[in-house]
Formats: C-alpha cells, structure tokens, sequence
C-alpha cells in the first residue's frame, strides 16, 4: 500500500478521472469516429507503477489508449466489440488485475491492472463486455453507460477548471448585498486617493514654503501661514483615509459574514436534497469540514481579500500615474516592471493552488478520523484501540500539516524573491536620480518632488505585498470553493416531481409493477419483482441476508428509483407523488433506532413537532415506554445523549416506537425491530408492535421468523427475486422450500442454544 505521506501517494491521489479531449479524439478517430460511450482508467503498468491507461468502449469497438510519459510514448490499439470472447478478472490484495480474450488468438488483446480507486470506473467498461458476450440486452448496457455520468460537474471538480471562474462564481454571491459593496468599494477609494495625496503636501511644504523661506525669497510669515495651511490639509487627508477605513473594514467583515452564512444555508439545503446515495459515498468529516471551515475561508476571502485586491491595484495604477506624472523617467522605471512582477505572482499562485488542494483533502481526511472516532468511541475503548486511533489521527495530522510545510516553503522561497526585485527598482531610482540631484544649478529635479518621489515609491511596495499576500488567500479561497461547489453541483439522483400528486388520507395501497434495482444501475439487486400489497395487510418478508429486503425497502420510500418497472401507491406512481407528503404518512421503526442528542420529548415529537404532551405520553404508553421514562432522573426532560447512548437498545427501540405512534403512519415498515434485544424485552416490544400495526398497512422484515406468524402473508426473496409468497402454514408445507429451511434451521438454532 501507498504510504498516505508520500508524493507518491499524493500523485496516486492527483490521477484524473476525465480522458484529456485531444487523447478522446484520437482515440475516436481510431474507432472509426464512433463516439466513446463508457471508460475508465487503468492506473498501473505491467510493473506495478503509477501509469494512465485509459480502456473505452464505443458502439463498435473497444479501445486501450496510453498517454505518454518519461518512459513510453502514447499507444492507441483498438479493436471490434464483436471479436472479444470473454473477460477474466482476478481480484488482488492491493489492485485488479483483468484479461481481455479474443477469438482465436493465443494471448489476450490486453491484460489491464488498476488499483482499487479506479477498481469501479474500469469494472464498468468490462462489465459491460461481458454482459454483450452473455447476450444481455442492449437497455440493459446503455443502463450500465448511464451509470457512469457523474452527478458532479466534472468541469468545476477537475484542477483545469479556471480559476477566474471559480473567482466570478464566487462574487456572484455579492448581488443581494449591492449597495454595502458600493459602500465598502467606496469607502476604499477614497481611502485609496487619501493615501496619493500626503506625498504631494509634503513636497509643496518643502519646494513652496521650507526652500524658499531659507533662500530668502520668502517672508517668516508666509512661509509658516503656507506651511500650516498644507499641514492642516495633511491632518485632514488623514481623518478622512481612516474614517474610509473604518467604513470599509465595517462593511466588508459583515458583508463576508453575509456570504458565509448564505453558502452554509444553500449547502445544508442542498443537503437535504441529495439522494441517500450520496451521504453513502461521502465521509460526514468531508461533508462538516465543507459547510463550516470552507465556508468560513470564504469570509475571509469576502470580507479582506476582494477589497484588498481592488484597492491595491487601484492603488498600483494610481502610483503609477502620480509617479510618471512627478518625473516620467524615475516613473517608468518603477512603472515598466510592474507587470513581469504581477506575473511572477500569478505563476507562484497557480503553483500554489495544487498544494492547498492537497491540503484540504488531507484537513478532510483528519476531520473523517475525528467523526469516525467520536461516534464510535465505546467501540475505540471496548476493543482497547485507543492507540491505534490515536496513531491513525497523528499520521494524518503530520500528512496534513506536511502538506501546510511544502506550502510555507514555497511561499517563503518565493517572497524573498519578489521583494528583491522590489528593491532593484528602488536602488535604481537612486541611481539615476541623484546625477541629477548633485548637479549644479542645472538640475531639473527638486529636493520637494524627489522627496514626494520616495514618499510615494515607499507607498508602492505596500499594494505589492498585499497582492502577494491576497494571492494566497485566494488560493485558500478557490481551494474552499471548488469543496464548496463541488458539493452544490452535485445533482439529486433522485427528481422530485413538482406540485407532485397528495395522497390525502393514504389507503395504502402497494403495488410493485416488475420491479428491476441495481445500486450501480446493472448489478441488479431486485430482479423483476411484481407484487400487490392490499391496504390493512401485513406481510412479512423474509429471505437470506444480501436477498434484497431492505432494498425493496428503500424502493418504497423512495430512497432510490427502480431503473425498471414502477411502483404504485393507491393506483398512483410513486415518481408522480408528493414525496414529503407521502413520507410524511409513512413510519419506519429500524433495527437500530437512531436518537438524536436531546431530550425523550423532542425526540418522540420528532416526526409531529406540534404534539401536545398528553399525546406524547399516550403513545409512549402505547409503546411500553412510559413506565421506564417515569423512572428516569428528570422523566421526558432526560437529555439522551448522541444517539441515545445514555438508554438501553430495548428503550430506544421502544422509544422509536412511541415516535412512530405518535406520528400515525398510513403505511408503518419495521425493519427486524427486535432482533436485539432480550425475551422479555422483546415481548414489551412485541405488545407495543401489536398496537402499533391495528389498521394500517404493515411490512415487517423479521429473521426471527417466529416474529411473523400474526403476518397475513409471507413473502420470500431470493437473490433479488421474489421466490416464495403465502401463509406461514403454506410455506412450511412447501418441501425444500426456501421458507421451510429458514424456519427449520432457527428451530435447531434454538435447540442448540437451549442445551
């Protein structure tokens, strides 16, 4: 394995995922100009080494391109779909490795290795191979091709994406907030044309009232009624530059904060939008690290970064002009060089911008750790692997702040540099300023302009630094918001139907039309499954593990859409409904129920916040809960910790039930609600069930099977199919059948444990 500390492992961790443009075209033009219809890379050579092999398909043919390197020139091969015979995939510890057979021939057309990371996107296109050579139909394939669109905008993820995009994107969140950026870019530029004008005094007081005063051409009296009148006008610019910074650092701080607070509220509604698929894909570390601490480097970028830049180029320019127009031959030499310095800083930001990348992958990766460990704490002690998480956190620590090392290095290498040249110039100026100051009597320089000169030229390193400085924050800033809109860019799998059909009341109707599920679209979980749920049914679904019971499931509610058939509630397609209306008469107790950190109170009125506490009380004694509560320390106020880690699995799970009383679900699924717990727990749970299911439509998922002879109908799944459907007497007089051997390995199961 890749030490995750290694520039090796940040190389394994920077291989793009988009086939470059001109690398497709080639390889299009090679497939006779069909379009590439699925890829995926393969990342290692034949030794092993870190490589970009990418693997294509088109209508009709299949395509290896290399890209070239140190060691290899680019290599395309392709060849007809219709001559491959089989696909061979030997799965290893550490990467894949795959061989593409054709007819005929002695070696294969290829042998490709991959690591684990490009294990999906390359198992795809062979996949697909395979599923042509067995004949699968032509849907099913371009299913599979479907499959590998990526809900994310790969343009804003990729690190070719322009940065002055991600910047106007970024200042599009200012237009609600028009007129404090008037006033913030107002408030600068008056500060700015404060800052040009005391140079400018201070050479008036020396040429107009200071020399001639000691030349003698000037009166006492009117040198000084000219001096304090220039003095009075350099006490005022001073007044009015930090009365415009004040009004500037006011606006701008709480404008950022503005935009913050706006970017957390979109990403945490937007995370509300997202399918289940995604929260299953993603580390709630990456996700919490986004909403808040790149959000709040946003605020920084807002509230200093887009007033500092515009102000120091507007100064920069402003100087510029001031110093042309004092003497036009010290101006340009300050002036000319200005753009190759600018560039220079350009060039060390983009340079910059791939390291702060890295860095916050591996903030994420440190933030992963600490949501891992927090919520499985009593698992880190129970099996005494305190050390190794405190291992695994310093090794990401060092990974990060590592990263932050080569950034400081880079920048700190880099700095010295540009205030070297910085200081050229200002040598420069000297040089050829002072034959002119030392000559006699012909010199067409004054003391007050040259001394206005370096006032200003002291003036003109300061927009310099601060664009230097800015152009890091900015980097920090974009690396933030690629994070940022990576995230907001990433679409919902699932498309809610707007002003979508409401069932009210529900009768609970179900009815499963040839149902086809896979989780990556051609993998199929569920089978072709067709069944009708009659409203006041329960039934109970039973099958091995891995059967499909918990897909079909999460098919009902909607997590996921079925790539085949449809399904219906009361005679309605689930895709037309009003999703939040239909959910909202639907209730769930799951086999671990989840509590949130808060009281008993909250977390039973969690699916009806306006319940009275008498109808709380009444379901929790429908539920068995309110004796348990009653004993508790401060009774339905008890705080139950996160997750509920302060009460025990049967009252949470009894808890949980309360909620879905109280709630008053049409349809109520209940997902092996007591496989975890005690007899005599289990029997408490049972009665609360009981009560529960009267006079709705009832889906229980139960391995204890014992639990489901009260089921008006039993149905069996199977490998993703619906095998067996029935009473619990009729499918224990199926012999061999999938039902009775369930049944008939619990009942010695049982024995067992009894002896």
């Amino acid at each position: 394995m890749l030490d995750p500390t290694s520039q090796l492992f940040d190389r394994y961790l920077d291989q793009p995922q988009t086939i470059p443009r001109d690398l497709r075209a080639r390889l299009e033009n090679a497939c006779a100009s069909e379009s590439v219809q699925l890829y995926g890379l393969a990342d290692l050579d034949s030794s092993l080494r870190l490589c970009q092999i990418w693997v294509a398909l088109t209508a009709n043919y299949f395509g290896i391109a290399r890209t070239a390197d140190r060691m290899i020139d680019e290599q395309i091969r392709v060849i007809e779909r219709s001559r491959l015979t089989k696909v061979v995939e030997e799965p290893g510890l550490s990467c894949t490795v795959a061989h593409v057979l054709v007819s005929n021939e002695e070696h294969p057309f290829a042998t490709i290795r991959y690591s684990h990371r490009q294990r999906q996107a390359v198992s795809h296109v062979l996949f697909a191979i395979q599923q042509q050579l067995e004949g699968e139909p032509a849907e099913l394939i371009d299913n599979y091709r479907q499959s590998m669109v990526r809900p994310i905008k790969e343009a804003q993820a990729s690190v070719n994406t322009s940065r002055l995009a991600i910047v106007w994107r970024l200042l599009g969140y200012l237009k609600p907030y028009r007129w404090q950026v008037t006033l913030g870019m107002t408030g600068a530029s008056i500060m700015t044309l404060a800052r040009l004008l005391p140079p400018l005094l201070t050479a008036h007081v020396i040429d107009d009232a200071i020399r001639p005063f000691q030349n003698g051409t000037l009166a006492a009296s009117a040198a000084w009624q000219l001096a304090l009148v220039l003095l009075a006008g350099l006490a005022a610019t001073f007044v009015v530059q930090e009365l415009a910074a004040w009004v500037r650092l006011r606006t701008m701080a709480v404008l950022g904060e503005h935009v913050a607070r706006d970017l957390r509220t979109e990403m945490y509604d937007h995370l509300h939008r997202l399918s289940v698929s995604f929260f299953s894909s993603k580390q709630t570390g990456s996700i919490i690290s986004r909403v808040g601490s790149d959000s709040d480097r946003i605020w920084d970028f807002i509230a200093f970064g887009v007033v500092e830049l515009s102000l120091s180029f507007l100064l920069l320019i402003g100087l510029s002009i001031v110093l042309i127009a004092l003497d036009f031959k010290l101006g340009l030499i300050m002036s000319l060089p200005l753009p190759l310095l600018l560039y220079l800083i350009y060039r060390n930001g983009k340079t910059m911008h791939g390291f702060f990348l890295r860095a916050w992958r591996k903030w994420s990766n440190l933030t992963d750790t600490l949501s891992d460990t927090v919520p499985g704490i009593r698992v880190v002690k129970a099996f005494d692997q305190a050390e190794h998480e405190k291992r695994r956190f310093e090794d990401r620590n060092e990974s990060f702040t590592d990263e932050c090392f080569r950034i400081h290095h880079v920048w700190t290498g880099f700095w010295p540099v540009l205030m070297l040249l910085v200081h050229l110039m200002t040598l420069l100026v000297w040089v050829f300023a002072l034959p002119r100051l030392l000559s006699n009597g012909s010199a067409d320089l004054t003391t007050g302009t040259f001394v206005a000169f370096l006032l200003y030229m002291g003036m003109y390193v300061y927009p310099i630094e601060i664009i230097g400085q800015m152009a890091r924050l900015l980097n920090r800033a974009l690396s933030s918001a690629h994070r940022i809109f990576d995230l907001l860019d990433t679409e919902p799998q699932l498309v809610e139907t707007h002003r979508g059909i409401q069932l009210t009341p529900l009768q609970g109707l179900i009815d499963f039309r040839d149902v086809t599920f896979g989780y990556d679209r051609v993998r199929l979980t569920i089978k072709g499954i067709s069944l009708r749920i009659e409203p006041g049914e329960l039934i109970g679904l039973v099958g091995p593990s891995g059967s499909g019971k918990t897909t079909l499931i999460n098919l009902l509610v909607r997590f996921y859409d079925p790539i085949g058939g449809e399904i219906r509630i009361d005679g309605v397609p689930l895709k037309e409904l009003d999703i939040g209306s239909f959910r909202r008469q639907v209730g769930m107790v799951l086999q671990d129920p989840f509590l949130f950190h808060g009281t008993i109170l909250e977390n039973i009125r969690y699916g009806l916040q306006a319940a009275s506490l008498s109808e709380v009380i009444s379901a929790a004694q429908a539920a068995n809960a309110h004796d348990f509560i009653c004993r508790l320390p401060n009774g339905y106020d008890t705080v139950v910790g996160e997750r509920g880690h302060t009460l025990s699995g049967g009252e949470r799970q009894r808890v949980s039930i309360a909620r879905a009383i109280l709630h008053d679900p049409r349809i109520l699924i209940l997902d092996e609600a007591t496989s975890s717990v005690d007899t005599e727990t289990e029997h408490q749970i049972q009665e609360a069930l009981n009560r529960l299911v009267a006079g709705r439509t009832v889906i229980a998922i139960a391995h204890r099977l014992s639990t489901l002879k009260r089921a008006s109908r039993l149905l069996v799944v199977k490998d993703g199919r619906l095998a067996e459907q029935g009473t619990h007497l009729e499918l224990l007089g199926l012999e061999n059948g999938i039902y009775r051997k369930l049944h008939d390995m619990q009942l010695r199961l049982n024995e067992a444990h009894a002896v």
